[in-house]
């Protein structure tokens, strides 16, 4: 063939090739754009259908049955002034209500709600009124708010052992007023400890709330993942993952912390102001709330640009080997901190053969590292509340502590692990601010001349990666297992 034909052939080929190239582009365009959801649309990977109740009224009433074999009460007074344990005792989601649980009464349990008048609903929305309060949550008879000082002293009248709420200052002031007008003798105990210690232990209803919020909130990080890119503002983030949580018939839990760049090695981030940069990791702590209110707590972090750098990759590995290893001790046999304890040891020898702790034996330069415990209770808070064993005001006794262990671990307990590195842009330059009342000048100078060299190559790298876990009697389930964990899994997803 002629080098002229060939030219012409290789030419026309060659524009086939380029527009076909150019179709397949807008083609994926157009895909991606779909995925990325207009307006209203979503796609179906990322709904989650419920798999349980808003509300049970024979999970409630059983749960009070329980709380009252603890108790020796004669009467039980709680509002919604105690938040959270008056929702886990009753259900009951409006923003007023008075519970009164009178043992061996005709009508055992009552409530006190916001009658539903014209006005109150014009202003405030619909409400579920005495109907409501007896037909949907349980209550053997209902009154208004307004009647209950009134009905106070009748309530009362007999009663020696009356168990009220430390956080229910409204309703304690009420009772000792009306002990002091009638000189009844009487003794006000507290419910506050027995609530807590039954939420420590989840029944399966709970259990349900939890997977269904960890479910969406594994759903919310996967579509970070597809969705995130540099010239991304955190609050952008944060809405895309709220918006899942919303789309699903739930809300956020709690404040979500969005944390790129330096922002990542910010615990409690919640401003979320910053542009993601090419490079940046970002930090997600995030968690959907069920409708029955119970929240999900899920760390991820991630390369905003889909590829973790080498340094970046290494913290990130060392914090991942902590959680593999502390969670094989998050199951019955084991006790509260045993876990923490585990994940440090490994972070500290990782830290030593970085160069980054010269001297394994010194509480302070461990510390320098070590921020908090990896586990919490969750549940009705993300936070969740329940004794631990150990005293948990005191941050720097017990995580670097091995003898302090805490509680045993139960089957139903559901809890977190989340260890963390966090190398803080200019945290070398307070240390003296941090430790000079535990070393001298000299060693910390020394510390800081040895570890900086070092430290620079990682400044401004915060990892954290956190999972729900569920404590069974075999050993322990990963609510959150399906959002992306190993470097692999998070690089391919972002692929």
């Amino acid at each position: 063939m002629p080098k002229v034909n060939k030219l012409k052939t290789y030419v026309v080929v060659s524009r086939i090739l380029v527009m076909i190239m150019v179709i397949a582009a807008i083609f994926i365009l157009f895909t991606m754009r779909k995925t990325t959801c207009e307006p209203g649309e979503l796609p179906e990977k990322y709904i989650h259908e419920p798999t349980v109740t808003r509300f049970d009224p024979g999970v409630f009433e059983q749960r009070r049955k329980d709380i009252l074999a603890s108790l020796d009460a004669d009467i039980v007074i709680l509002s919604a002034g105690a938040r959270h344990d008056f929702r886990y005792l009753t259900g009951f989601p409006e923003r007023r209500g008075i519970a009164v649980i009178i043992p061996g009464h005709e009508k055992e349990y009552l409530l006190f709600v916001t009658p539903r008048e014209i006005y109150t609903v014009m202003w405030t929305g619909e409400v579920y009124g005495l109907e409501g309060a007896v037909e949907k949550y349980g209550a053997e008879a209902a009154h208004g708010m307004d009647d209950f000082n009134e009905m106070l002293p009748g309530l009362l009248k007999g009663k020696k052992n009356i168990y009220l709420h430390g956080d229910d200052n409204r309703i304690t002031d009420a009772v000792e007023n009306v002990l002091i007008e009638t000189g009844q003798q009487a003794e006000i105990r507290e419910l506050a400890t027995v609530l807590h210690e039954h939420r420590v232990i989840k029944d399966d209803w709970e259990i349900a709330h939890l997977k269904d919020a960890a479910e969406v909130t594994v759903k919310a990080h996967q579509y970070v993942l597809q969705t995130v890119q540099p010239g991304l503002a955190e609050y952008e983030v944060q809405a895309s993952i709220e918006y899942i949580f919303r789309r699903n018939g739930m809300a956020p839990g709690f404040s979500s912390i969005i944390g790129s760049g330096p922002n990542s090695c910010l615990l409690h981030h919640t401003s979320n102001d910053r542009i993601l940069e090419d490079g940046d990791l970002l930090l997600m702590d995030v968690g959907a709330a069920s409708r029955g209110g119970y929240t999900a707590d899920v760390t991820r972090t991630i390369p905003v640009n889909g590829r973790f750098s080498p340094e970046q990759r290494k913290i990130y590995e060392l914090v991942l080997k902590a959680s593999d290893e502390a969670l094989k001790k998050m199951k019955p046999g084991h006790q509260m901190l045993d876990c923490h304890h585990l994940a440090t040891e490994i972070l500290v020898e990782g830290l030593y053969d970085m160069g980054l702790v010269p001297d394994t034996s010194s509480w302070w330069q461990k510390r320098f590292y070590i921020q908090h415990r990896i586990n919490h209770y969750i549940g009705l808070q993300v936070h969740d509340a329940g004794d631990y064993g150990f005293d948990t005001d005191n941050r720097n006794e017990h995580i670097l502590t091995p003898a302090i262990r805490g509680r045993e671990i139960k089957t139903g307990m559901v809890m977190t692990n989340e260890p963390g590195l966090y190398f803080m842009v200019g945290l070398l330059d307070g240390i003296h601010e941090m430790f000079g009342h535990l070393a001298t000048e000299e060693e910390l100078n020394a510390f800081v001349e040895t570890v900086r060299p070092v430290y620079e190559k990682y400044e401004g790298i915060g990892v954290r990666i956190e999972d729900n876990i569920l404590i069974t009697e075999e050993g322990n389930m990963n609510l959150s297992r399906y959002a992306p964990r190993t470097v692999e899994e998070i690089e391919a997803a972002m692929r």
